[in-house]
């Protein structure tokens, strides 16, 4: 048993968080107001027993952080995983974001554009 976490395990590939990794998007709500998302997936474990120095933990599992900007300002960001993972994942598919309570529509931004946005905000890209 080991005190951290085995790093290099990962989870199964997975399509649909795979077109999340370090990409952004263009929101617009329904009232006209428009906001950015950038997302990054991360993997996570839980510790699901032991003390101190030997610990055991669970199988690994992907994590979406969002990062909301609105203009060129970070307003917020969100750690999502778990069934809430599934149901953010299940709203992108159908073109939808719901942040806060609300609703948003989704464009995402291609390759090139979501490299430019990182840079422009200064968003550090995890390696794996």
């Amino acid at each position: 048993m080991s005190w951290k976490p085995p790093m290099q395990e990962r989870p199964p590939c997975d399509e649909r968080i795979e077109a999340c990794r370090d990409r952004g998007a263009h929101l617009q709500h329904a009232d006209g107001r428009r906001a950015a998302l950038y997302c990054r997936v991360t993997t996570g474990w839980t510790c699901t027993g032991g003390h101190m120095w030997w610990r055991r933990w669970s199988a690994p599992h992907y994590r979406l952080e969002g990062l909301w900007f609105e203009g060129d300002d970070l307003i917020s960001d969100f750690v999502t995983d778990g069934q809430d993972l599934v149901a953010t994942l299940d709203d992108f598919d159908r073109g939808v974001f719901v942040f806060v309570g609300e609703q948003w529509q989704v464009r995402w931004m291609d390759d090139d554009a979501s490299r430019a946005f990182r840079e422009r905000h200064d968003i550090e890209v995890y390696q794996l």
